[in-house]
């Protein structure tokens, strides 16, 4: 499609003396409806929400992936999440004393552990690390050590 500039009338030419006005001089909204007039129908919930399922979700968590500590409680400081594609790689976890940022666990998900090669901490530590590293998105998000402590550092928390 061509464009016939023939067509076009609009050749605007701005002096020093013209002012620019806007061609709509009031605006006005349009008037709502009063929210004390909406019917029952208007405010029903949608068909496709499940009022319970967060309760019954929560549920699921605490049966299956929260396991007791010593005095039988179920409890986690944050679930973590990869930080390259957002997949859960922690649902129960403890802060690090010391570091805000770092976290303790016994257990990730959705996780490998390259046991290809050893890493550590300095030049003479006898202790050995392994990189744990998204299984989704193959991002690093932690190490793993030789008494089988997950240390995540490299991860998006969600405060539980």
């Amino acid at each position: 499609m061509e464009v016939d500039d023939e067509d076009d009338d609009w050749n605007p030419v701005v002096g020093p003396s013209v002012v620019l006005r806007p061609h709509v001089l009031q605006w006005s909204p349009a008037e709502q409806k009063s929210r004390e007039h909406e019917t029952k129908d208007e405010l029903a919930a949608d068909p496709l929400h499940d009022p319970e399922a967060d309760d019954q979700d929560e549920q699921w968590v605490q049966d299956k992936l929260l396991q007791p500590d010593n005095s039988n409680v179920k409890t986690t400081d944050a679930v973590l999440n990869c930080p390259g594609c957002f997949t859960p790689v922690c649902y129960q976890c403890q802060r690090h004393e010391h570091y805000n940022r770092q976290w303790r666990a016994a257990e990730v998900r959705n996780c490998n552990v390259d046991r290809s090669r050893a890493l550590s901490m300095a030049k003479d530590d006898p202790a050995q690390y392994f990189a744990v590293r998204c299984e989704t998105c193959k991002a690093d998000v932690g190490l793993l050590d030789s008494d089988g402590v997950y240390h995540l550092f490299h991860v998006l928390e969600s405060l539980a």
